[in-house]
């Protein structure tokens, strides 16, 4: 009897390991961290409010990748504004392992490289992460910057409350310091910047997205 008992139990537990086993393997993975997703035909809607209370909104949006020579696959995305004095700005990025690069931009019929290219964000976001860059601008102009992610932070925006990564940014462009601090969220993008100049400051909001 003991040894069709043990018989039993063994059974028993090979069946109750294989359902755990399947119900693991049917679990759903997660997708990895992305703080910059680029989907084709994806658009985000801000809002910039000025020191002086002047309002601005603008798009963005994703219009189509442009593979390249050398296998690099290009982002290529354009802000739109309500301001019909505004000329769209597209930049080019790319989304190397651990990275967003921005390679080009195109505005006011100036077209221009980053020499070298521009790292813009480490990806995922992780706090305590640096980098810098020095190179030249679309044209031709010095620019130095460091960036640094400090931590995630809720942030209430139109558009919803967000967990995301702070990250600021000290930029020194042919003399004139600029600090941008920005908020990205997983999955999502950026939902909030603040640009300060000279100690004039613009806010930007996101007030909506839709991905494809």
């Amino acid at each position: 009897m003991s040894r069709v008992r043990n018989f039993v139990l063994i059974c028993v537990t090979v069946c109750c390991l294989a359902i755990a086993t399947g119900v693991l393997a049917q679990k759903p993975q997660l997708p990895p961290p992305d703080y910059f997703p680029l989907p084709i035909a994806a658009v985000w809607k801000y809002k910039t409010t000025s020191d002086a209370g002047t309002n601005t909104e603008f798009t963005q949006t994703v219009l189509k990748t442009e593979s390249q020579p050398d296998g690099t696959l290009l982002y290529l995305t354009q802000i739109s504004s309500n301001s019909p004095q505004q000329t769209p700005i597209q930049t080019w990025y790319s989304k190397p392992p651990g990275w967003v690069m921005m390679h080009k931009m195109s505005y006011y019929l100036t077209e221009g490289s980053f020499q070298p290219v521009r790292p813009f964000l480490k990806n995922p976001l992780v706090p305590g992460t640096t980098w810098d860059w020095k190179g030249t601008g679309i044209v031709g102009e010095d620019i130095s910057e460091t960036s640094k992610v400090i931590a995630l932070e809720d942030v209430v925006v139109p558009a919803g409350k967000y967990q995301a990564m702070k990250v600021i940014t000290n930029v020194n462009q042919t003399g004139s310091p600029v600090t941008k601090t920005y908020w990205y969220a997983n999955h999502v993008g950026l939902v909030k910047s603040v640009t300060d100049s000279n100690g004039v400051q613009a806010t930007s909001q996101l007030v909506s997205y839709t991905f494809p």
